[in-house]
């Protein structure tokens, strides 16, 4: 097993990269953020100032500034109440308007791989009726013609 003491480790990650320090000189009352000056041939070291405040971060140029604006929700209200819902009524109003298709006895085709059924469903009385059956829509089982023969 690799153990590294801990002047080793410090020096591996130390070598080429800034040394921070969490200590910090003490401060004058009249002046808590001086400038710190740099010691002539030392490494440059950031000192955090625990009593100073951050400047102002500068604006990013690539995230896309919008004017202040009062009352730009009242926008999106409008597109809501006044686009949005209307499209909503009208659309339901199409899609309950309509009649269902009545049964058409020419469309009903009895191909031998339609309605192929090997148990009984559960439900009802067992009679070959899937659980998405609608009488008014679909065709039961032996209400089709079976295809006519083309011979040609």
């Amino acid at each position: 097993m690799l153990h590294f003491r801990s002047k080793n480790v410090f020096k591996l990650f130390s070598s080429g990269h800034r040394q921070y320090s969490q200590c910090c000189p003490p401060r004058n009352v009249n002046n808590p953020c001086p400038p710190l000056p740099p010691k002539p041939g030392a490494p440059k070291r950031i000192l955090p100032q625990s009593e100073c405040r951050p400047g102002p971060i500068p604006p990013n140029p690539c995230v896309p500034r919008f004017p202040p604006g009062k009352d730009s929700w009242k926008k999106y209200k409008y597109i809501v109440f006044f686009v949005s819902f209307p499209l909503i009524i009208m659309q339901a109003l199409n899609a309950f308007s309509h009649h269902p298709p009545e049964k058409n006895p020419e469309d009903c085709r009895d191909f031998e791989y339609m309605r192929r059924f090997t148990k009984r469903f559960p439900w009802t009385d067992g009679d070959r009726k899937s659980l998405f059956h609608n009488d008014h829509v679909n065709f039961a089982v032996g209400e089709c013609e079976p295809p006519e023969i083309d011979c040609d």
